[in-house]
């Protein structure tokens, strides 16, 4: 049985890389007996803290915008916009 010969080119012509940034957004509710002081600072805060030791974690659901950003690769390697 003849193996079929695959030829793989490669591409050619100008590079580009896109970046994807995808925005995810949740509103959490605090309530002032969780804050040492009631003040819209301190709830962020409060939420911050919340987010940076795992207990708010932002999942699929979350999803709220995508945006994509294309630039040319130049032949240094270096992108322009």
């Amino acid at each position: 049985m003849k193996k079929k010969q695959e030829h793989q080119t490669q591409p050619t012509g100008r590079v580009y890389q896109v970046t994807i940034t995808e925005t995810r957004r949740r509103t959490v509710t605090v309530h002032e007996s969780e804050l040492k002081a009631a003040t819209p600072d301190d709830a962020a805060q409060a939420v911050s803290d919340w987010w940076h030791n795992g207990q708010i974690v932002l999942v699929a659901e979350d999803f709220a915008d995508v945006d994509f950003e294309a630039e040319e690769v130049t032949e240094g390697g270096e992108g322009h916009a």
